[in-house]
């Protein structure tokens, strides 16, 4: 058995003759991970960090195929694939293979250039684009260390070995990252030169004095951005695809687009396309950049319909050589005060507002590492991380192409995306069943198989990204308590208002969601009535709590004539009661009664109670705050 580690120079521990080619299962670890991809101001920032680590693992995967021949069990890669092309293949950081070698830690140490090269050409292109507006030095001292990798090997004897093999392996590299590598420190230029806003270990290497090169690109004159900061920052000028990258506030703004395209809101789609060809004729007349107002139109002009985003999307599209000199002289806010005046006057006599909200969702399997462990042989495991990957790429399309949102990343059972507020549930549902079936083919039958735990935060766009994520986590921590449930967590800006609520997806919740929303869009259901269910369960609660239960079989009927008392109680002017008594009864009550089942085990009539309850909440919630900001009822 031998262990390699991430340092060239560091010695191998080794017990075998390194002369005899043998078979190894090698484990490559690449980071840094979360922390990486978590300093982000803008999900851009956040997409790209998760990019740059998915094609970096990718070059590891690939070096070694096609250099060491190697049978690759994590990701699922062959040569066949690599000649048909691997753009699109998304890689997790973690790579396992087995390869036929008598020097397993000269393979490592060629995978690890593979990696660094990978990383340095991300870094050369963006210190290429951002010229003499940054340090030089510093930045090429912050570049050069900041891979992490780690690789550990055992010999493969045989392959009925395998699961025996692996988990030794997997031991080592849990022993190896207990290690930690102290490099000589490298002081900056000056004493008490600005710290990065995204990451204090390091310092800005931006200069002070040329703000004007760099605001152009998105960067605040507040922000001071290390290196690594940077290359996920001007990502959008150096990849060589250009991705159609979505922000959130594009994503947010979809749900008013697509009610504008309904017949009955013609009139403020004509005047909101007049208030862009404003903008476009003004803009052009200024002098800011054609190519880009030339693609203006309704679907990308979102950021001049929110106040607060004006300013920095003129500030984007002003020429790069006269970029320094508009600033100086104001344009950007003269500007911004024009815009804001024309929309104010576009939505002064209208409850539809463009929302504020956005949902982030994540999500993350379970019983994953059980169900690994119980899988002995190399082709079911190869078989596994090939349904994982087909899991990944139907994830984007499902989150792209049908729900119009925007994947930040998707590395097999682990996946996080932005959505519109009105297709957030849809995605999660679609999401759900997609790994569900792909499960069910890769997972003999005789192993437990994974399921899929969900978490969703409706977010307000100003918010802090890194709160944003914190909030997106807590929601899938919810969710994993029990497991294969979809959490949302909703606050308001305000703070006025806050919801939490974990639903098992069996039966389908929102299937249920998408029936309450239409009852309280034709005014059937009201969000008082939701409440109030709310409050109704936390009474009967509080009875059972003092001793004062009532047994399962009288308290169904009951609650059912609770749940009518309370529609009629709730019911909305002009709606009549016989239609409330009749056919708004039977829709709520087939809900009702369908939540018998919800989860593993038959439920209690309070439980059902409570999920109608919060189900309704966050029907509601969601209707009020995609259609009108939640400004109105």
């Amino acid at each position: 058995m031998e262990i390699g580690n991430s340092q060239p120079k560091d010695h191998t521990i080794s017990h075998e003759n390194q002369q005899v080619s043998q078979q190894k299962i090698m484990l490559f670890s690449i980071g840094p991970v979360q922390e990486f991809i978590a300093q982000a101001r803008k999900t851009r920032d956040l997409w790209f960090g998760s990019h740059v680590l998915s094609e970096i693992s990718k070059a590891a995967a690939r070096q070694l195929v096609e250099v060491h021949k190697a049978r690759m069990i994590f990701p699922y890669l062959n040569q066949e694939m690599l000649e048909q092309g691997v753009d699109n293949l998304i890689v997790a950081n973690k790579v396992v293979a087995i390869v036929n070698t008598s020097n397993p830690k000269q393979v490592a140490l060629d995978v690890r250039r593979a990696v660094t090269l990978k990383w340095l050409n991300y870094a050369k292109d963006a210190k290429e684009h951002l010229g003499t507006s940054i340090i030089g030095p510093m930045w090429d001292r912050q570049v050069k260390d900041f891979v992490e990798f780690y690789a550990v090997w055992c010999t493969l004897h045989h392959e009925d070995q395998y699961s025996e093999t692996l988990k030794k392996a997997e031991q080592l590299m849990s022993a190896r990252k207990t290690l930690r590598d102290f490099k000589p420190n490298e002081p900056a230029d000056l004493l008490g030169d600005p710290k990065s806003s995204l990451d204090g270990g390091r310092e800005s290497v931006l200069k002070l004095k040329k703000n004007g090169e760099y605001q152009r690109l998105g960067i605040k004159p507040s922000e001071y951005l290390d290196s690594i900061s940077l290359v996920k920052r001007v990502s959008n000028r150096t990849l060589e695809e250009k991705r159609n990258f979505r922000s959130v506030c594009q994503v947010a703004f979809r749900q008013f687009t697509d009610a504008l395209a309904q017949e009955q809101h013609q009139n403020l789609r004509e005047q909101a396309n007049s208030y862009i060809k404003e903008i476009v004729s003004k803009l052009k007349s200024m002098g800011m950049e054609q190519n880009k107002l030339n693609k203006f139109d309704l679907e990308n002009a979102y950021d001049f319909f929110y106040p607060n985003r004006i300013e920095e999307a003129i500030i984007e599209l002003m020429p790069a050589v006269r970029a320094y000199q508009m600033l100086e002289d104001n344009v950007h806010i003269q500007l911004t005060d024009t815009f804001t005046e024309k929309l104010n006057n576009l939505l002064a006599n209208t409850s539809m507002r463009p929302t504020s909200y956005y949902a982030l969702l994540v999500g993350d399997g379970d019983h994953m590492g059980d169900c690994l462990r119980n899988m002995k042989s190399i082709k079911q495991h190869q078989e596994f991380t090939r349904k994982l990957s087909d899991f990944a790429s139907a994830v984007d399309t499902i989150v792209t192409e049908k729900c119009s949102g925007q994947m930040i990343y998707s590395g097999g059972d682990d996946l996080m995306a932005i959505l519109p507020l009105h297709h957030c549930l849809k995605a999660a549902r679609s999401i759900q069943q997609a790994f569900t079936s792909q499960m069910n083919a890769a997972v003999p039958e005789h192993i437990r198989r994974p399921t899929l735990s969900i978490g969703v935060t409706i977010v307000h766009m100003v918010e802090p990204l890194e709160q944003s994520l914190k909030l997106a986590r807590a929601a899938e921590k919810l969710a994993k308590q029990k497991r294969n449930e979809l959490a949302v967590h909703f606050q308001k800006r305000s703070g006025s208002e806050e919801m939490r609520v974990s639903l098992p997806f069996e039966p389908d919740p929102v299937k249920s969601i998408v029936q309450l929303q239409l009852l309280y869009k034709k005014g059937y259901i009201s969000s008082s009535f939701a409440y109030d269910l709310r409050k109704l369960h936390t009474e009967y609660l509080q009875l059972e709590q003092v001793g004062s239960s009532i047994p399962d079989n009288e308290l169904l009927p009951l609650l059912e004539l609770e749940i009518r008392r309370l529609l009629l109680k709730k019911k909305t002017e002009g709606v009549p009661k016989e239609k409330v008594s009749g056919f708004v009864l039977r829709k709520i009550m087939t809900i009702f009664v369908g939540l018998s089942s919800a989860g593993e085990s038959q439920q209690q009539p309070l439980s059902m109670l409570n999920r109608l309850a919060e189900q309704s909440i966050l029907a509601i919630t969601l209707k009020k705050v995609g259609e009108t900001d939640g400004t109105y009822d």
